[in-house]
């Protein structure tokens, strides 16, 4: 089977251990939400499956091992990264952000035009601010650019830190309708991180994390 394998997971800053023998599995083309308090160590599992931490373990996608790779490594294998933090760059026009995303894949510069093309059709408020420094959209249209700028990359894995982080509800209620339409019609498979309860609605695997361990709601009865 297809997707991603995570046993025994160990993580850390320093001296500092956040995560501690996580297990996750998430099948291909499937919606996996983590949900837990701050600081339970979801931001520092999808960290070290980017390359960003350095971990201690298993973790396989397509049945090829991600830790120990660089963050670029990993990007080429078809692993983007939303970060919390991930912001534009306000001086480019958002046609450049995008096209700058198309950099992280094996073949950059095959059929650009048509991905932006594709993104758009996701979020077509960035189509009407094709030539508009990046900088100067509102937030939750920056966090749609980053979002566009990662599917660029065509990802088969797709990792999402807080998404809707700052969105007024009704926004993000139209930003979980985005991710599930990208999940059904690209067979993308994602891990959601969402502290938004509404997100379990797009799973098909929810956890729980807390304390750098995981559990899964649905065996839990709690989901």
């Amino acid at each position: 089977m297809t997707g991603l394998r995570v046993r025994e997971l160990r993580a850390g800053y320093g001296a500092a251990r956040v995560l501690h023998g996580v297990e996750l599995t998430v099948d291909e083309g499937e919606v996996a939400v983590l949900l837990g308090p701050n600081g339970a160590g979801k931001t520092t599992l999808l960290r070290a499956l980017s390359g960003l931490v350095r971990a201690r373990g298993t973790a396989g996608f397509d049945g090829v091992a991600l830790l120990g790779r660089a963050p670029d490594e990993i990007a080429r294998l078809g692993v983007s990264h939303v970060t919390q933090e991930d912001g534009t760059f306000g001086p480019l026009t958002v046609e450049e952000n995008l096209r700058l995303g198309a950099m992280a894949r094996r073949r950059p510069r095959h059929g650009v035009s048509e991905d932006v093309a594709r993104v758009f059709t996701y979020f077509p408020v960035l189509q009407a601010h094709l030539g508009q420094p990046a900088g100067t959209l509102s937030g939750g249209e920056q966090r749609m650019l980053a979002i566009g700028r990662a599917l660029m990359a065509r990802p088969r894995l797709l990792l999402l830190d807080e998404p809707t982080r700052g969105l007024a509800p009704q926004a993000a209620v139209r930003l979980f309708r985005v991710l599930r339409s990208i999940n059904r019609h690209e067979r993308t498979t994602m891990i959601i991180v969402e502290h938004n309860v509404t997100a379990v609605e797009l799973a098909h695997r929810a956890y729980r994390v807390e304390s750098g361990r995981i559990g899964d709601l649905r065996r839990s009865g709690r989901w």
